[in-house]
């Protein structure tokens, strides 16, 4: 069983204006991982590769750039995902 979705971490992450970052629902934890696109460390790249392996069936990604987001963005979100 999944675990309870954090609404309030979706809606982080849809306001997220950096395009250097890019966020993941983590179905299994109901957390969302953000991930530094500029990053080449070990542990990133481990962390990318785990989230590229399960993407889709584990993960889900969320636009950010939404700077105007609110509760209802995160429902159309979690709708238009199948969650």
């Amino acid at each position: 069983m999944a675990a309870p979705i954090d609404r309030a971490q979706i809606l982080e992450a849809l306001r997220t204006a950096d395009t250097t970052i890019s966020c993941y629902l983590d179905l299994e934890s109901g957390s969302v991982i953000s991930i530094d696109d500029t990053a080449a460390d070990a542990d990133t790249e481990a962390k990318r590769n785990e989230i590229m392996e399960g993407y889709g069936e584990r993960f889900r990604y969320i636009s950010g750039g939404q700077t105007g987001a609110d509760d209802a963005a995160v429902q159309t979100w979690l709708d238009g995902e199948g969650l």
